[in-house]
C-alpha cells in the first residue's frame, strides 16, 4: 500500500488490509482477516466534533444531500419521517423485551428518547455534542450527559434495553463500545443497533463506475464513503462484531434509507428511488438494523 506501516482493523487487529477504493481524502480498506471494511486515515475527535456542531447547527458539511438530514431530530411530530422510523424500532424492540429502563448511546437531541418515553420506557442518554444534548434537556426535558458510555460502565448501572442508532459506524473502537454496552446492560436485556450496510446498491453502482474508469470517477463514491464513518459493516461482519462484543444476534434486517430525510434534486430522487426498487428485490438495501442479547456464558467443559 505505502511505505508506511499498514492500519491495523479496527476489529481483529490484522495488519494486512486491501485496498478496496482510493477516493479523495481516504481510502477504503477491507481487512484480509475478517472482511471488515474501513476508512484510512480518520479525522481527529476535534474534528468530528466540529462536524457534528455544524451539521446539528447548520446542516453543512461535506455532503449536500445531508443538509435537511438533521433537520428532522427536533421535533416529535406524526409528520416527521425519523418518529415514523424510532416507532417502527420500537415496535420490534417491545417485541423482544416490554419497555423498561432504556439508554440511548449517542441520543443526539433525545427524539427517540421523546418517542420511547410516550411508549412507557424510562429513558437515559448520553452524547458527547453539547448543542445536541443541550436541546433535549431544555426542549424534550430529558435525563441526558455530556460525556462518553465509560461513565456508565464504572457507575455500575444495570439498563434493560440500550439502543445505539448509528453510532458503531463512528467508533473508534467499536468493540470497546459493544463490550461497554454489555457491562451496562441486564442481563435479560436487549441491544438495538443500526447502521449502513455496506453491501448496498449504491456500492455496487458506484464501484463499478470507479473500476471501469481505473479509479478516476469517485464523487458517486463519496457520497457513501464520508469522514464521520470510520466503519462499513455488511450483516457478517455486523454479527462478527457483536458476537466479539459478547452478543448474540436475535433479529438482523435490512432496510432502505428514506428519502424525505435528504437534499435532493427531483432527477436524484427518482434515480435514488428506482436503485431502492432494485434493492428491495435483491436484498442490497443500503442499511442494517439488529437486536442482540448478551451470549450466555459457556458451559464448564
Amino acid at each position: 500500500m505505502s511505505d508506511e506501516s499498514p492500519p491495523r482493523c479496527p476489529i481483529c487487529g490484522s495488519g494486512d488490509p486491501a485496498l478496496r477504493y482510493r477516493i479523495t481524502r481516504f481510502r477504503v480498506l477491507e481487512c484480509r482477516g475478517c472482511t471488515q471494511i474501513y476508512l484510512y486515515p480518520l479525522l481527529s475527535p476535534e474534528e468530528i466534533r466540529q462536524m457534528f456542531e455544524e451539521l446539528y447547527t447548520s446542516g453543512e458539511g461535506s455532503v449536500p444531500e445531508l443538509k435537511s438530514y438533521y433537520g428532522f431530530t427536533y421535533e416529535d411530530s406524526p409528520g416527521n419521517p425519523l418518529v415514523a422510523q424510532y416507532e417502527t424500532w420500537l415496535d420490534k424492540l417491545e417485541a423482544e423485551r416490554k419497555p423498561g429502563t432504556l439508554l440511548d448511546v449517542g441520543c443526539g437531541t433525545g427524539l427517540f428518547m421523546a418517542v420511547a418515553r410516550r411508549r412507557g420506557w424510562e429513558t437515559f442518554g448520553v452524547d458527547d455534542s453539547v448543542e445536541a444534548t443541550s436541546y433535549a434537556r431544555d426542549h424534550f426535558g430529558l435525563d441526558v450527559w455530556v460525556g462518553d458510555l465509560s461513565d456508565f460502565t464504572a457507575e455500575g448501572r444495570k439498563f434493560d434495553a440500550i439502543t445505539g442508532w448509528d453510532i458503531i459506524e463512528h467508533a473508534r473502537q467499536p468493540l470497546d463500545l459493544l463490550h461497554q454496552m454489555r457491562a451496562c446492560l441486564a442481563d435479560d436485556g436487549i441491544v438495538g443497533l443500526s447502521c449502513p450496510n455496506q453491501r448496498n446498491i449504491v456500492d455496487l453502482v458506484a464501484g463499478t463506475l470507479y473500476r471501469l474508469s481505473a479509479g478516476k470517477v469517485v464523487g458517486p463514491l463519496e457520497k457513501f464513503y464520508i469522514e464521520q464513518h470510520f466503519l462499513y459493516y455488511t450483516p457478517q461482519t455486523l454479527t462478527q462484531a457483536l458476537e466479539l462484543g459478547g452478543f448474540e444476534v436475535a433479529q438482523l434486517l435490512r432496510e432502505g434509507t428514506d428519502l424525505r430525510r435528504l437534499t435532493l434534486s427531483p432527477f436524484m430522487r427518482f434515480v435514488l428511488q428506482s436503485l431502492f426498487l432494485v434493492a428491495r428485490v435483491t436484498g442490497l438495501e443500503t442499511r442494517l438494523f439488529a437486536i442482540a442479547r448478551p451470549r450466555p456464558p459457556a458451559a464448564p467443559a
